[in-house]
């Protein structure tokens, strides 16, 4: 008798705590993921198609390539609309044939004008500050 009357007050608990934990769980997950950095553009086809664009030829096993990178998408922001940041990841076939049919070494950061002209290349370490500048400096901006 004491089993019948466990299982029934079990069966009568509300469902309002268990929706209530879910959407919970599911708003902390969608905030969670929107705070995400967003990646970068592989698309090289972009180059010279009307955009300036900068472009990242990055690897992934050179530490001063995740710094640029992380410079770019500090200030990625501010240029939104005027011009295109890509990466040329050499860990992918396209981006390797890319670096490669360009010879463009790891780490290069080229800018590239809005009819694909390369405007300059640079080898050096950049943070958002240095990376403002020269790209204020190289475009006009």
């Amino acid at each position: 008798m004491q089993k019948q009357n466990l299982k029934d007050a079990n069966s009568k608990r509300s469902i309002w705590p268990r929706l209530v934990t879910f959407a919970f769980v599911l708003a902390v997950a969608t905030i969670a993921i929107s705070l995400l950095p967003r990646g970068f553009s592989e698309d090289t086809s972009l180059i010279g198609k009307g955009t300036n664009v900068l472009l990242l030829v990055h690897d992934s096993n050179i530490l001063q390539s995740a710094d640029t990178m992380a410079a770019m998408n500090e200030i990625r922001d501010e240029y939104a609309g005027r011009l295109e940041f890509i990466v040329a990841d050499i860990q992918t076939p396209p981006g390797k044939a890319f670096a490669g049919r360009n010879g463009f070494q790891p780490v290069a950061l080229v800018f590239f004008s809005a009819n694909g002209e390369n405007l300059q290349t640079l080898y050096t370490p950049q943070t958002g500050a240095s990376l403002r500048q020269e790209l204020n400096r190289v475009f006009g901006y």
